[in-house]
């Protein structure tokens, strides 16, 4: 009996595919199975540790990110927003709007990250807008019915014939114009965008590198017309901004400042993401806009702004995105500028805006170059005025010259004689000692600005989230736990739990047989005493 218990155990010792437990059966000294013993006990530890660390990390969801670069025949090329420093024009405001710009231009510019923060704690920012709204009240002024979105529309910044002095795409001399510009509004008011493919138009692309391949614009921010603003800050250029199509500018973030007087070159360089979703990442693929194109996160906190400014005021501040109702100038004041602060600090705390799953950024390089030399001014004036200009007899030739980029073979001396001998008393407005002659040095450098924004390499670099323990993966991991430490495998388990299924059918298989043992016994007791047979006697 005692050899047919062991048959199971010492059939699987000998047939298993687990090392080590044969060894450990089948040594005939003591010592011998005490060191199998414990080699077999240790390894058994390790694998367990190792297979416990193995599911404490694909429990942490952890994920990779993998860094490629994509080489394309062609790209599309990024929208390009313009903004000026200047919010709104000196000339297009009225008396009455005057009296109002100060609050106006308090509330706008509130929302910037950082405002206030160079004066004392001591000092209450409300107190700055109760004194401009004082101000705005002189003379009986009412703004109470004041419209911020017409106002911006009609005082701010405008890109027409008398600002784009020049565009060009890819190297083609005025192929584009104004009209290839969308407007949109930003906390600069007015801003400008080529290549927005609103409104169904078609995105242009680019399949060259370098400058002159892409936008060259030549722009005039009109300094003359440049308002006060609150905090004191004396900015005068552009912001530029390079993002994808159907996303906001994000102009305070992202934006590059231009400063007059030059040719900045742009080089920009596309970047996509690929993100994950939870539990290996943390973007919502179900998460949209409702006044964009493509969901980003700065496009979910503006409309979440003015979700609860709505929630709160019951209007909508003119920078935010939407088509209820506009804060008038008081509830901008005493309730939407509040909610912006509270939003801020974190007392209204209720803004979810998970990153993107798919997104596209543009990283950038911005260079300059004087733009405004004594000998383009000449050129920019002469080729303004002719189509040809004679230099006289110390000169037989005859001069054509690009608004931006002509070149000439003569001195400036000339060419400045050419433009005083052209000049009379009828061109008083252009005198070259007027600041705002816009063919006068001086005048360029102050109020002219090129900007030229172009592909530096025609591929773009892919940032892609990966899980860094797929469940196949981890069962990989397992396997070879298993067989590192107990030169086992997945059929060493089967192999395992077939032996126990054999251990535990034989011992149902005993415990009946105990049982039909006994059941003769106690139908012989039940037989005798219905017969009335004494047991005892019978025992």
């Amino acid at each position: 009996m005692g050899g047919t218990d062991t048959d199971p155990d010492r059939e699987f010792a000998a047939s298993t595919t687990l090392h080590g437990i044969g060894r450990l059966v089948e040594s005939s000294r003591a010592y011998f199975k005490l060191a199998w013993l414990a080699i077999l006990l240790t390894c058994l530890g390790v694998c367990i540790w190792q297979v416990t660390l193995r599911f404490q990390a694909y429990f942490k969801y952890e994920a990779n990110t993998q860094i490629s670069t994509k080489y394309v025949s062609h790209l599309e090329f990024p929208a390009v927003t313009i903004c000026n420093f200047n919010r709104y024009r000196q000339s297009a405001i009225t008396p009455n709007e005057s009296a109002c710009l100060k609050s106006l231009i308090s509330m706008n510019d509130y929302d910037h990250q950082g405002f206030f923060s160079s004066y004392s704690e001591d000092v209450n920012p409300w107190d700055f807008l109760d004194y401009y709204q004082q101000q705005s009240d002189v003379g009986n002024v009412d703004c109470s019915e004041f419209s911020f979105t017409d106002f911006t529309k009609r005082t701010g910044f405008i890109l027409d014939e008398d600002t784009l002095l020049d565009c060009d795409w890819r190297g083609r001399k005025g192929s584009c114009s104004a009209a290839d510009f969308t407007h949109s509004f930003t906390s600069f008011g007015n801003c400008w965008t080529f290549n927005s493919g609103k409104n169904g138009a078609d995105i242009v692309t680019e399949s060259l590198p370098g400058s002159g391949n892409g936008l060259r614009v030549l722009i005039d921010i009109q300094q003359s017309e440049y308002t006060e603003t609150l905090d004191g800050n004396c900015e005068a250029g552009l912001k530029v901004v390079i993002h994808d199509q159907g996303t906001p500018p994000a102009v305070d973030s992202a934006g590059m400042a231009i400063q007059p007087g030059v040719h900045a070159y742009i080089a920009t360089r596309a970047l996509k993401y690929v993100n994950l979703e939870p539990p290996w990442g943390e973007c919502d693929s179900s998460k949209t806009l409702e006044n964009q194109q493509a969901y980003t996160m700065e496009g979910c906190m503006s409309e979440c702004r003015a979700r609860l400014v709505f929630k709160h005021c019951n209007c909508r501040l003119v920078r935010h995105p939407g088509k209820t109702v506009e804060c008038t100038v008081a509830q901008t004041k005493d309730c939407g500028m509040k909610i912006l602060a509270q939003i801020q600090s974190g007392e209204i705390n209720e803004c979810d805006c998970p990153v993107p799953c798919k997104y596209t950024r543009f990283a950038t390089s911005l260079s300059t170059a004087s733009v405004a030399s004594q000998v383009i001014a000449n050129q920019i004036w002469l080729a303004t005025l002719f189509d040809t200009v004679e230099l006289g007899s110390d000169s037989d030739a005859t001069v054509t010259a690009s608004p931006i980029y002509g070149t000439v073979g003569s001195s400036s001396s000339s060419l400045y004689s050419a433009k005083s001998s052209s000049y009379s008393s009828s061109d008083a407005d252009d005198d070259p000692s007027n600041d705002t002659d816009p063919y006068d040095p001086e005048y360029i450098n102050k109020n002219w600005i090129v900007l030229d924004v172009f592909y530096s390499e025609i591929n773009f670099q892919k940032y892609e989230q990966s899980i860094a323990i797929t469940p196949s993966g981890l069962i990989s991991d397992i396997g070879g736990q298993l067989g590192l430490f107990l030169g086992a495998s997945f059929i060493t388990i089967a192999e395992i739990l077939a032996y126990l299924g054999q251990r535990f059918g034989r011992g149902v298989q005993k415990t009946v047989a105990k049982g039909r043992r006994i059941r003769p016994s106690m139908l012989t007791v039940d037989k005798a005493r219905k017969k009335g047979v004494d047991i005892a006697w019978m025992v």
